[in-house]
């Protein structure tokens, strides 16, 4: 290889980094001066030094496309996923990821809508238990319920009892059940438009049923354990085919968390567990746990004085784990108010003044900055979010956030609370007014996303949705 086809070799690498030419000449020449003789009699070595800086450049090149990542390049957002199912300090995510209080859109538009969520025709058969003794049922239902229509569990103004809202058709919706109390054997959560959970709190037994709706059979199960262990019911997976429970270990000062399925039951992870109650207020407080529509991941939050846990698993494998340093969380720092989206298995969740978003095989990202949420809550098409936050004066308003389209969160409420959606168009919530001895409490409100009118709901209160998402329930 002659010396003009060494330098046009050095001048031929495509780095946008890359040396000029003139270096590339200086380069040769710094090299036969080293070598300390004529060209001819040190081709080799020069040779040799030339490939090795085409390597070292093209390197280059890849790290600076983004093919290749150095260990010292990674960027890092603390917490860390985490797939050890232990005990384990975790930092708060890191400030240096960027804060923005602008969303981007969750996805690119797309001429289809997404696909909605359905409710199972499975059958529930998992920890099977008896009836309770003299056990009578107080469902009732009337007319069909279509596996995809939007339900809400809910207080009717004047009702006594619970209710099952359709809202398939948001101008009209129906009462298509009614859940009377039987003792203390109640409703006590949505699994879709067709199941739903009720509960013998006041029993210590420890048993529960799957209802399939509008049919009304029960099927019974119990958590497995002796007397003296505390357990306690989380969720049944949209495909009826998990349980997951936790047991708390007051020796260990640990909850485990237990998935059960028809190949047994498996402990996926033990949280911090101080058996002070509960960390926070109502409104500081969130459900427990949930499964994304799809079934495919979960949640567990788990909430004690300074020591909220947040645990996110596929199937049985934890895959995030945002845990307590040593010490406990300083003040507000803690994971709180966690929901999935409807559509994805994307988790939002608040942890000190900041929302955070996480999605499979990713890190945390901040999605809103500076926003303390409470009662968030998305849109059965995912499409819409909305919160509410206090101020100092115990006040409260609600924001809207557009998913589909991006852009800042939009004020919508003032003086507003507690919103929850019934429908991809409905937004119910309360307002807020000075209380006396004698004044009025808050009155339900219905929030149109087509027109952004308001109108008088006859519902009281809402216990429950599906497929629309919140961190309540």
């Amino acid at each position: 290889m002659h010396e003009d086809q060494i330098r046009r070799l050095l001048r031929q690498v495509d780095e946008p980094a890359s040396p000029d030419p003139a270096f590339a000449d200086q380069l040769f020449e710094r090299l036969t001066r080293e070598a300390g003789g004529s060209r001819s009699s040190h081709l080799a070595l020069l040779l040799v030094a030339a490939v090795m800086l085409v390597a070292v450049l093209a390197v280059g090149a890849a790290v600076g496309s983004g093919l290749i990542k150095l260990p010292w390049q990674a960027v890092q957002v603390t917490p860390q996923p985490s797939a050890l199912p232990v005990v384990t300090a975790s930092s708060a995510p890191s400030t240096s990821a960027k804060a923005t209080s602008s969303v981007s859109p969750s996805a690119a538009p797309s001429a289809s809508a997404p696909p909605l969520a359905t409710s199972t025709s499975g059958l529930f058969d998992l920890l099977p238990a008896q009836q309770p003794p003299g056990f009578v049922s107080k469902i009732v239902c009337s007319g069909s319920i279509g596996t995809s229509d939007p339900v809400a569990l809910v207080q009717m103004h004047g009702a006594v009892g619970q209710a099952l809202r359709d809202y398939a058709d948001p101008a009209s919706p129906r009462t298509v059940c009614t859940f009377g109390t039987f003792q203390n054997v109640r409703v006590t959560a949505l699994i879709d438009a067709r199941h739903v959970v009720l509960e013998d709190p006041g029993s210590g037994t420890y048993t529960y049923a799957v209802v399939d709706l509008p049919e009304v059979h029960y099927h019974w199960f119990q958590l497995p354990g002796d007397s003296a262990t505390l357990r306690r019911f989380i969720a049944v997976s949209p495909g009826l085919d998990q349980v997951l429970w936790m047991t708390s270990d007051q020796a260990s000062g640990t909850d485990k968390i237990h998935v059960t399925t028809h190949a047994g039951d498996d402990v996926i992870a033990a949280l911090p567990n101080v058996f002070e109650g509960l960390c926070g207020g109502p409104e500081d407080s969130s459900a427990l746990g949930d499964y994304t529509h799809s079934g495919a991941d979960l949640f567990v939050l788990d909430q004690y004085p300074n020591l909220n846990s947040l645990l996110v698993a596929a199937g049985q494998t934890a895959v995030l784990s945002v845990l307590p340093p040593r010490g406990g969380w300083s003040s507000a720092a803690e994971p709180a108010t966690a929901l999935w989206s409807p559509i994805s298995e994307t988790l939002y969740y608040s942890q000190g003044n900041d929302v955070w978003t996480w999605s499979p095989g990713s890190n945390p990202k901040r999605f809103l900055a500076g926003v303390h949420w409470l009662h968030p809550t998305i849109t059965p098409d995912g499409a819409h979010l909305a919160y509410s936050v206090a101020h100092q004066d115990g006040s409260h308003d609600v924001y809207l956030v557009d998913l589909a389209r991006g852009g800042s969160p939009q004020l919508i409420g003032k003086a507003r609370n507690n919103p929850v959606f019934l429908n991809s168009a409905q937004l119910w919530y309360t307002t807020e007014v000075a209380r006396g001895c004698t004044g009025p409490g808050p009155k339900p409100l219905v929030y149109s996303l087509v027109d952004g009118t308001e109108s008088p709901s006859i519902v009281d209160y809402v216990q429950g949705v599906w497929p629309s998402t919140s961190s309540n329930y």
